[in-house]
């Protein structure tokens, strides 16, 4: 499977585009917003760009970069703030006749910006310009559009238009890579995003390669199981993610990942080491890498070598390997022990609340927790994942300890995040239990209150505890107690430390089935929100690879569990995302006081 050429795809694209602005030999300045930097060098990397005719790249600021040439582009998320940023620079700047702006808005220009535009008087001397990647893999099994800012424009905006860029990148991925025969997708986004696929199709007829290697797609949304984002994750890869916050396949080992910052490469492909422990759950990394230093001092102890032969064809050979495994290994202890410094003193008590929130047990001792850790202002952050899975558990929570918990978080934090409880209730992870609950929609401005009236994705739905009994996600027998595999590695529910089954692995290992898939839970549990392709298609059966699409993002925990299930039925599967994504970084983007449209 050759995931090369994708990039050459993207490629391509991104040089058409700049050929089309002005040719490789006219100098052009360069604006990248910082959210864009990594994604743009894994497409095409500076010298690409170099060899284009960018001579300078400046990031994106609140003010204008000291411009040098007179071809002035600017790479930005379709992201309104943003836009409006650039815009104002734009009109503070004026016209100069000899000078010609380019804006270059991933994945589309929405109409709203081109609004913007217009409304400020910049449009008539700027260029807008679309521009999308394909799937950017980062690892061996793991794909991602980068885009993050989609999960709060489709699931809490229900602005709807950046689908079309997902369905973008899995046209082009069935035009290199073959047409999928057998298609299922849980979830109204994923049944969007298929639907577009159906009509490009009969609109364009793409021709496709005649021999396909992925058989099998399958959608989810992230709404369909935020448990999965709330738990703490408990893989090697997990762990990363939610402390050093991984971007775009790298995690930055000092703070704030500054420049000359030392960085760590999350890809199994060129680190021999990450791939052997990626998996693996965190309190048997430090057991690995510990053995692995032994095995490399080994290997590089030639003292007792009588051999000038052999002396020679190790230094030519693996000595260069044996140094850079130990400058990978001297890494990967780094960021074991910043890791475990985080989170002294914390990870036991968190773990064990959160099994008690999965378990239904001990809830006066859940709650004394959380307003104790509320009145001592813990991290809010932390404080909103325990509550939020305590609010899906419970099908919402009773009037008189809602109302609690909501009174005593402003007070403690600010009434400023009287819009983080209003995106949490819209996404139906914090909500009084009572039918009659009251909204937190009147006392928002305007600006907020106008999008609280697009439908509710949990008003329908079962609750979520009877979903996990009736697909068996909590791996507990009749005597309560935990599954013995739970956290060797060989049962899925190990990515959370045994308290939980990833309802997607659940979902994939169901529609693989040999002969049709066993989905009678899943249309009880979700409705509608489930589409199942035809069961009788010569190829449902056949061992192809399986795509596995994320809508909304995806989790590494959830990741490793696809990883597992991949060795238990001997057959590839890879995950394409629009964005990783971990709890700590979508709590963390429901706290902040600027939203992403």
């Amino acid at each position: 499977m050759d995931l090369g050429n994708l990039r050459q795809s993207s490629q391509f694209r991104l040089l058409n585009l700049l050929t089309k602005i002005a040719p490789s030999d006219v100098q052009k300045d360069l604006v990248i917003h910082e959210d864009l930097m990594k994604p743009i060098d894994l497409v095409s990397g500076a010298r690409l760009l170099r060899e284009q005719g960018v001579d300078k790249m400046f990031k994106l600021a609140s003010v204008a970069p000291p411009w040098k040439n007179y071809i002035r582009l600017y790479f930005i998320p379709s992201i309104y703030a943003v836009a409006e940023n650039v815009a104002k620079q734009l009109k503070r700047h004026g016209v100069e006749k000899t000078v010609s702006y380019h804006i270059i808005v991933v994945p589309k220009v929405l109409t709203v910006i081109h609004s913007l535009f217009e409304s400020l008087g910049v449009l008539d001397f700027v260029t807008l310009h679309s521009y999308s990647w394909d799937f950017i893999p980062l690892d061996s099994n793991l794909l991602s559009l980068e885009l993050h800012h989609l999960f709060k424009a489709s699931f809490l905006k229900e602005e709807n238009s950046l689908l079309t860029s997902v369905a973008k990148a899995l046209m082009s991925f069935e035009c290199l890579l073959g047409k999928f025969s057998c298609v299922m997708t849980l979830g109204e986004k994923s049944q969007r995003v298929h639907n577009l696929l159906n009509t490009w199709k009969n609109e364009i007829q793409p021709t496709f390669p005649v021999e396909t290697e992925f058989t099998h797609l399958i959608m989810l949304d992230r709404n369909i199981d935020f448990v999965s984002l709330l738990l703490t994750q408990l893989t090697y890869e997990g762990v990363l993610d939610e402390n050093l916050k991984m971007k775009s396949g790298f995690v930055y080992l000092d703070a704030n990942g500054a420049e000359g910052s030392q960085r760590l490469m999350l890809n199994s492909a060129s680190d021999e080491i990450y791939g052997e422990i990626k998996g693996k759950h965190i309190s048997a990394v430090f057991q690995h890498l510990s053995k692995k230093a032994k095995e490399l001092q080994q290997k590089r102890d030639i003292k007792n070598t009588d051999s000038i032969e052999e002396m020679k064809n190790f230094v030519s050979h693996d000595l260069k390997r044996i140094q850079s495994q130990q400058k990978s290994l001297a890494l990967h202890i780094s960021a074991c022990e910043i890791v475990m410094k985080r989170q002294a003193g914390i990870l036991e008590e968190l773990l064990e609340l959160q099994e008690d929130a999965m378990s239904g047990t001990k809830m006066k001792e859940y709650l004394a927790f959380l307003e104790d850790s509320i009145a001592r202002q813990f991290n809010l952050a932390t404080i909103l994942r325990l509550c939020c899975l305590h609010s899906i558990m419970e099908d919402g929570l009773p009037e008189k300890e809602y109302h609690l918990l909501q009174r005593q978080l402003l007070q403690a934090y600010g009434y400023r995040h009287l819009t983080t409880l209003h995106y949490l209730q819209r996404l139906g992870l914090f909500n009084q239990r009572d039918s009659k609950m009251i909204s937190l929609e009147p006392l928002l401005p305007d600006r907020l209150a106008r999008v609280a009236h697009a439908a509710s994705f949990r008003s329908e739905r079962m609750p979520f505890r009877k979903i996990c009994q009736r697909l068996n996600l909590l791996p507990l027998d009749e005597s309560s107690q935990p599954n013995p595999c739970a956290k060797s590695g060989q049962h899925p529910s190990y990515v959370f430390g045994g308290v939980y089954t990833p309802l997607v692995y659940h979902f994939v290992e169901r529609c693989l089935k040999e002969k049709e898939p066993s989905l009678g839970n899943y249309v009880r549990c979700f409705g509608n929100n489930l589409r199942i392709g035809d069961c009788s298609h010569p190829q449902w059966g056949a061992r192809g690879k399986i795509l596995v699409c994320f809508i909304g993002g995806v989790t590494l925990a959830e990741v490793a569990s696809l990883d597992l299930l991949s060795r238990q039925l001997g057959r590839q599967i890879v995950v394409a995302t629009t964005s990783t994504i971990s709890g700590s970084d979508f709590m963390e983007s429901m706290t902040s006081q600027h939203t992403d449209t």
